[in-house]
């Protein structure tokens, strides 16, 4: 089978870049290919890309190389490529991976390369692929493949929990999804009570802004940040308040004294222990109500999502600040 003579990755996500270079691979021998990865930031990559571009190995096996995080490249370096690019090389296969994030659910492609007569070809022979990395609205497919991959089973309504609490990076999501299946039962389901084991999300933690209002910090623009970034519409409430609801139902284990329900690294569990305490039952049952209360008023039209994160809010700062 003829294969590509160089190829183009448009992604932020590292870990399906990786991925997807393996997936390339497939239909050509992986095994055959020497993979040698050279990084945009070594300052001798040029010296090195020049070489691993033109000097095939005589004895040894056949190569890829892959150059990593080329969205930082200078006009120069994308054109010096031109002559190393221009003819067939069987024993050299160049992956070229960028993976800045997109804008406006495009890849930032530099004007220089899409210029270039190598990346037209590249474009006209479908030498490209590009993935916008994991979103909310794709999570729930990636979650399915990987369950089929790893065989597990998530117990109804447990996906729907997830796509809400896990990191928007596939190496998150898969180290998250390893500890899952170390919890699982023979059968590699996914129960709920397993779900206080997943990390925050890097992008709000909802545990680190209680202590911030217990502090008596204003937490309202980190919100409001977080809501922007977030796509339009009910969308962005929901994920919020699925966060929330993860971690009343951590500190509602830890005042009830189940602290075998909660699977946390130590130092973590005894901080959450200390708030938990400090809350008490009642006040942890509260969140509850906060938490149906905005998702009540939003879904029915009563109120809308900013006024349901100010009404939150203020809830939460009485709750939390209450001596």
């Amino acid at each position: 089978m003829s294969r590509p003579g160089f190829y183009f990755f448009f992604c932020p996500d590292a870990g399906l870049v990786k991925r997807q270079i393996h997936k390339t691979l497939e239909p050509y021998d992986p095994d055959s290919w020497e993979i040698n990865t050279l990084w945009s930031d070594d300052p001798e990559l040029d010296q090195k890309l020049w070489k691993a571009l033109n000097m095939a190995n005589m004895m040894g096996p056949s190569r890829v190389v892959v150059v990593r995080n080329c969205q930082v490249f200078k006009d120069a370096q994308w054109k010096a490529l031109a002559p190393a690019l221009k003819g067939f090389k069987s024993g050299i296969w160049p992956f070229f991976c960028l993976e800045g994030q997109w804008d406006k659910q495009k890849p930032k492609i530099p004007a220089v390369l899409e210029n270039k007569k190598f990346f037209k070809i590249a474009r006209e022979r479908g030498w490209i692929w590009q993935f916008p990395g994991i979103t909310r609205q794709n999570l729930p497919r990636y979650l399915e493949k990987r369950a089929r991959e790893t065989g597990l089973v998530f117990a109804p309504g447990v996906q729907e929990k997830l796509v809400n609490i896990l990191p928007l990076n596939s190496l998150g999501v898969d180290q998250e999804l390893e500890k899952l299946l170390l919890l699982a039962n023979d059968q590699g389901k996914v129960e709920a009570e397993h779900l206080d084991i997943v990390e925050p999300r890097a992008d709000l933690d909802i545990f680190a802004q209680m202590q911030s209002i217990q502090q008596g910090k204003n937490i309202t623009l980190v919100w409001q940040k977080f809501f922007r970034d977030q796509q339009t519409g009910q969308e962005a409430l929901f994920p919020f308040l699925g966060l929330l609801l993860h971690e009343a139902r951590v500190l509602w284990h830890l005042a009830a004294g189940e602290e075998d329900r909660v699977f946390l690294y130590p130092r973590t569990k005894n901080e959450k222990k200390r708030l938990a305490r400090q809350l008490g039952p009642r006040n942890i049952a509260r969140l509850w109500d906060m938490i149906l209360e905005a998702e009540a008023g939003v879904k029915s039209g009563t109120i809308l999502q900013d006024q349901a994160l100010e009404k939150l809010t203020a809830d939460l700062y009485q709750l939390f600040r209450q001596k």
